[in-house]
């Protein structure tokens, strides 16, 4: 079978004439303009805001079956929401494979100089940024940098954060910290108090057991008490104290938080120390998409959580 023909059979089995397309900016309510403004939130860089609309959208609006295509590095360019199917996450996985590589063989199309034939392809070239319309070697590169996000159930998260809210920003309070930090948990943890990671972090903070000890935590096999919410929160408190005084930046710190303080270091003495410089340029193997993804995830989760406790329905 010819290649183009197998492209178009991929294009056809995921997509066909049943593709979802990817919800216009207004589909979901603006939920940074409904949150409340105090004088310690935490800033959204310029020129961020439509990632963190992005992961608002992941939050709020999809589901975990839906998988976003996106390209890797401009989060405005969402290709297409398709919903796998299959009931195991290895069914799912699979037909997650099958969409990607359907979306690519369509791109793939494009970048052969095929004019655009199929809604997927159409959607393809009406969401290009228009300086690239009808450009091969745009398509080729777009073809090798397409991503599936899934939806994230931030509800049962904003849940279980109910019972510790009041005593996170008790702690940050005392320890004159900004009280939005109270919601990094949802992304370290999903605010489950005994979740243990395969590295070894624990808890709502995600404390390695060296950190923790450093920080004056008993760990043991009887005693850890990363999970004591109080004691856990009061040594992401230090954690998070030290990583404001090397970087000079909340942005900074917050990615440091999940990249690390070594690695941020790194990144300051190559670039300097403007956050939305060192996400655009700084690129190794472990600063990829999570970690330049993590500040504006955590505004969203930041967003969605406060519009929830004002009685904004998630979408």
């Amino acid at each position: 079978m010819r290649l183009a023909t197998v492209r178009a059979a991929l294009v056809a089995l995921c997509f066909g004439a049943g593709v979802a397309r990817a919800a216009p900016a207004t589909a979901v309510s603006n939920l940074t303009a409904q949150a409340v403004d105090g004088a310690d939130r935490l800033p959204t860089p310029t020129g961020l805001e439509a990632d963190v609309k992005f992961w608002e959208d992941v939050f709020a609006k999809y589901k975990p079956d839906q998988c976003v295509l996106h390209d890797k590095d401009d989060l405005s360019i969402v290709y297409a929401v398709k919903r796998l199917p299959g009931v195991t996450p290895a069914q799912q996985a699979r037909s997650q494979k099958l969409v990607l590589a359907a979306l690519r063989a369509a791109i793939l199309n494009l970048a052969a100089g095929a004019p655009p034939k199929s809604l997927i392809e159409r959607r393809i070239v009406a969401v290009t940024p228009q300086e690239y319309k009808g450009d091969v070697e745009y398509y080729r590169d777009a073809a090798d940098n397409i991503r599936c996000q899934r939806g994230v159930d931030l509800v049962s998260s904003l849940e279980r954060s109910r019972p510790h809210l009041k005593l996170i920003k008790r702690v940050l309070k005392q320890s004159h910290l900004p009280p939005d930090l109270a919601y990094l948990p949802h992304l370290e943890s999903g605010f489950h108090t005994n979740i243990r990671s395969k590295a070894g972090a624990r808890g709502l903070w995600q404390l390695m057991p060296g950190t923790a000890r450093e920080l004056g935590l008993r760990v043991s096999r009887k005693i850890d008490n990363r999970i004591d919410v109080a004691l856990s929160t009061s040594a992401a408190a230090k954690i998070l104290h030290g990583l404001f005084a090397k970087t000079g930046s909340w942005p900074l710190a917050i990615t440091a938080y999940n990249y690390g303080a070594n690695g941020i270091g790194r990144a300051i003495d190559t670039w300097g120390a403007d956050y939305m410089t060192i996400r655009e340029k700084h690129r190794t193997r472990i600063f990829g998409f999570a970690s330049r993804n993590y500040y504006p995830s955590f505004l969203a989760a930041r967003n969605v959580t406060e519009a929830y406790e004002k009685g904004v329905a998630l979408q």
